[in-house]
C-alpha cells in the first residue's frame, strides 16, 4: 500500500515533469521559424549533424571552460544559449527520422516482398528514437545538455543507422523494380 507521503512525493515529481514538458514544448514553438530554414525537405537524404557536431553540443568541455572564466552573466548566456542549440538538434533529428520514416513507407508501399520481422524492426527502431528525442528534451530542460553526452550521441549513431538501412532498403526495391520491368 501507497502511504500519503510516498503519493505525494509522487505526485509533486509528475507535476515538475509536466511543468518541465511544458515549458520545454512552449520554448520549442519559438523555433519553428528558425527550423524551416534549417530542415529543407530535400528530396534526397537528410543532411544530419556530424557525431563530431554533436558530440560537441553535449560536451561539458566548454561549461567548464565558461565556468573558469568566473562571469556568471556569461555563464547563464552560454547555457541558455547551449540548451536552444541542444533542442534545435533533437528537432532537426526529430524531423529528419519522420522524413526518412515517411519515405520508408512511402517505398514500402511498392514493393511486393515485404518482411514482417524487418518492417517491426524498424518500426521499433523508429519508436525508440521518437521516444528518445522525447526524453531528451524533457532531460535538457532539467539537467542541461552537458549531462546528455552518451544519450545524444547514442541517438545520433541510431539515426544514422536507420537512414543507411532504409536508404539502402529503398535502393533494393528499385532495383527489384527494374529487374521486373
Amino acid at each position: 500500500m501507497i502511504g500519503t507521503s510516498s503519493a505525494l512525493i509522487g505526485a509533486v515529481v509528475l507535476l515538475v515533469v509536466i511543468l518541465v514538458w511544458i515549458r520545454a514544448d512552449l520554448r520549442s514553438r519559438h523555433l519553428p521559424s528558425v527550423l524551416d530554414q534549417w530542415l529543407p525537405d530535400q528530396g534526397e537524404a537528410a543532411e544530419v549533424c556530424p557525431p563530431e557536431f554533436v558530440s560537441q553540443i553535449f560536451s561539458g568541455q566548454d561549461l567548464r571552460f565558461i565556468s573558469r572564466l568566473e562571469s556568471p552573466d556569461l555563464k547563464r548566456h552560454f547555457l541558455r544559449e547551449r540548451r536552444a542549440v541542444a533542442l534545435l538538434w533533437v528537432q532537426q533529428t526529430s524531423a529528419a527520422i519522420r522524413r526518412i520514416m515517411r519515405r520508408h513507407l512511402e517505398a514500402s508501399r511498392l514493393s511486393a516482398d515485404i518482411e514482417f520481422a524487418t518492417e517491426a524492426r524498424i518500426f521499433l527502431q523508429y519508436t525508440q528514437l521518437r521516444l528518445i528525442c522525447c526524453l531528451l528534451i524533457l532531460l535538457i530542460e532539467l539537467a542541461g545538455p552537458q549531462r546528455l553526452h552518451g544519450m545524444a550521441l547514442y541517438t545520433d549513431r541510431l539515426t544514422q543507422r536507420i537512414g543507411d538501412v532504409l536508404r539502402e532498403f529503398a535502393s533494393g526495391a528499385r532495383l527489384r523494380e527494374m529487374d521486373g520491368a
